[in-house]
């Protein structure tokens, strides 16, 4: 996931000239030459999920006779970025992506995508309906530019036989409690928590929730200054390294701690993952599982994930299709089904507050703690220096998680990185 600044501005420079004459065809013109082709690139991990979009596709296409949709996935969201990048630069970019709206700021800044926001009014799309907050992880200098597809956050999923067998009666609410339960949970077979590492996306999206508990922000309010590196940042990545250092954690696999097979098989009793994992646990029979919400330290926080939709800039007639295919994904009719089967949560207020919905949440309290949690979550910046800012604070977790430096010494060098990137990208 490592992005370097020369390769982004190279695109950037590329991407801008490019789709500019790329985006001058019309409505006409494709639809005289038939119907409208759309490739739809997509990180969907559940097959179950990824046969209902496939199926939510053919209904979109009955109703839009003109549009045809090809489904691609592209395996794991953290290698994606630069495929993208490289199918930018070479005029060859999916007309749809299905990614976090992380990368708004990066693909907006080059003018790679369309400002989706321009369609709102003659697509008559209600855009009062989606969760503000949402909306706004696709915002850049003012304008929505990315389409939310779907929502979630982070909990941690715990084994409760094996809570019970360590005399834990109820979820840590706090960060002592929860070192305090994970040493209790510890055995010769079993460690109480299984720690992310990597330096990729997956272990910093998470170590941000740490760092924001703690009172930490990654920027300053101007967006001017890394700030990461705070008091805050330091007690985050220390008391990481105490789960470490106290050996009650070990490490997931390499940036791919998400996989549940160290908790399905009883190795790890906490491991922090998402709701999108509830059809995968409901199936296995291997373990008693249950959700509680991440421990707090100053404050309570999770990390507002999921994904959104990006409509890369190609012509006028595909870029119109590609948004009539967003407004139909923020739609009740596709979310309820979607989120029910998924484990993802509603975009809309429309979704969540439908009946169907709000039985499915008392007929699975596992999804509620995801859904009562979203009112502290924070999402990450959507600027064009993200990719990189994150990179380097992924280089700083593993050289301490891995003894290489104190906590105060990585943060320091990724801090002094993450600043110049961000300098040159304002």
């Amino acid at each position: 996931m490592h992005i370097s600044q020369r390769r982004i501005a190279r695109v950037s420079m590329i991407s801008a000239a490019s789709f500019l004459i790329a985006g001058c065809g019309s409505i006409g013109n494709a639809a005289s030459s038939g119907p409208i082709k759309l490739t739809f690139e997509e990180g969907i991990q559940s097959p179950q999920t990824q046969n209902y979009v496939k199926k939510e596709i053919k209904v979109f296409e009955k109703q839009h006779p003109n549009i045809r949709i090809t489904m691609q996935n592209y395996g794991a969201a953290d290698s994606e970025i630069p495929k993208i990048e490289s199918a930018v630069a070479s005029h060859t970019p999916p007309n749809l992506l299905w990614i976090a709206p992380a990368y708004t700021g990066q693909f907006a800044s080059s003018q790679s995508i369309i400002d989706a926001e321009k369609y709102f009014k003659t697509e008559k799309f209600k855009s009062s309906t989606i969760f503000p907050g949402l909306l706004k992880t696709g915002v850049y200098k003012g304008q929505v530019w990315t389409m939310p597809f779907d929502a979630n956050d982070l909990a941690v999923y715990y084994n409760k036989k094996l809570f019970k067998n360590a005399g834990i009666t109820q979820p840590p609410k706090t960060w002592q409690q929860f070192l305090i339960d994970a040493k209790k949970l510890t055995t010769s077979k079993t460690y109480g928590f299984e720690m992310p590492i990597g330096n990729q996306e997956w272990t910093v999206w998470i170590w941000e929730t740490l760092l924001w508990q703690a009172g930490g922000h990654l920027l300053n309010p101007s967006r001017t200054r890394v700030t990461f590196d705070s008091k805050a940042g330091i007690k985050a990545l220390n008391y990481w390294m105490t789960l470490m250092k106290d050996r009650v954690a070990t490490f997931g696999p390499l940036n791919q701690s998400y996989q549940l097979g160290a908790f399905e098989s009883g190795k790890v009793a906490m491991t922090i993952n998402g709701p999108w994992n509830y059809g995968a646990l409901q199936q296995q029979h291997q373990v008693d599982y249950g959700a509680f919400p991440l421990p707090k330290d100053k404050i309570a926080a999770t990390n507002i994930g999921g994904e959104s939709l990006f409509i890369f800039n190609t012509t006028s007639a595909q870029n119109r299709a590609a948004f009539a295919f967003a407004k139909f994904v923020t739609s009740p009719q596709f979310q309820i089904g979607y989120d029910t089967g998924s484990g993802y949560l509603p975009v809309s207020t429309s979704a969540e507050n439908s009946p169907k919905y709000q039985q499915y949440l008392k007929n699975n309290p596992f999804i509620n703690v995801f859904t009562k949690s979203m009112a502290v979550g924070r999402a990450r910046p959507p600027i064009p220096a993200y990719s990189q800012i994150s990179a380097d604070i992924g280089n700083a977790i593993e050289n301490a998680l891995y003894g290489k430096m104190t906590a105060a010494q990585a943060l320091h060098q990724a801090a002094v990185a993450a600043q110049q990137t961000l300098k040159s990208q304002q």
